[in-house]
């Protein structure tokens, strides 16, 4: 990740612009002769991903950093798209992990904003997403976008602060910043089967490598094993 502070293709931070943008109709479609700019489409790379940490001291807060070309002024053009969106919360125990993270992922895809239209599937990591040529004649940027996930993130009460990294540089450097986010994705698909299959048979699981290594995962195992042999008990 170090090294795309050199893409010749431009290294840029700026704090959060937090002015409204309008929001779209219901469903806010974007047809392909109304868009100015396609983002991880996917025949070029995409990687999309969500992390949080209780540590405020790795977040820094309100900061967008962007690498690559922003969409205004990028007029007809399909470029790749990396996105990670950073947050520092508190108040995460193992019993509330798995839906807290059920509510930032579903924030995440909460942003309804006028001549912008995503689509996502967060298990392979990826976002596709178009901008209308009247949203970038309006002023619309990556940083406004940013800046809403941010916004909407921020009115979950346990959530801290936020930060976001937008990579549209090239297929190489998305495919960095997917290398980065395929850790925290099997992190959190290792709480998820813990939490929704209340499945604990560590020699059949996937995710022996990931949970083996995290405290707070084997934390969490023992808290769920611990209430179904309750719930077992008590019927």
């Amino acid at each position: 990740m170090e090294g795309m502070r050199t893409s010749p293709h431009g290294f840029v931070e700026s704090a959060a612009d937090h002015r409204p943008w309008p929001a779209g109709e219901k469903g806010n479609i974007v047809l392909q002769c109304d868009t100015a700019v396609e983002l991880g489409n996917p025949r070029d790379e995409s990687a999309s991903f969500l992390v949080w940490t209780g540590d405020a001291d790795l977040v820094r807060d309100g900061m967008i950093t962007r690498i690559g070309p922003d969409a205004a002024g990028s007029d007809g053009a399909r470029l790749p798209l990396g996105k990670a969106v950073i947050l520092h919360v508190e108040g995460f125990t193992e019993e509330n992990c798995y839906e807290r993270h059920r509510e930032i992922e579903l924030a995440r895809y909460d942003v309804n904003l006028k001549g912008y239209m995503m689509r996502a599937v967060s298990q392979y990591m990826r976002e596709w997403s178009r901008i209308s040529r009247q949203a970038i004649a309006d002023g619309f940027s990556l940083d406004v976008l940013a800046s809403a996930l941010m916004d909407r993130h921020r009115r979950l009460d346990y959530v801290r602060g936020a930060e976001i990294l937008i990579v549209t540089s090239s297929p190489d450097d998305v495919r960095s910043l997917q290398h980065v986010g395929e850790r925290a994705v099997r992190l959190i698909g290792a709480m998820n089967k813990m939490a929704r299959e209340l499945s604990f048979d560590c020699g059949t699981c996937d995710f022996t490598d990931v949970c083996g290594e995290v405290s707070e995962l084997r934390s969490m195992r023992d808290t769920l094993r611990g209430k179904e042999k309750a719930l077992y008990e008590r019927n």
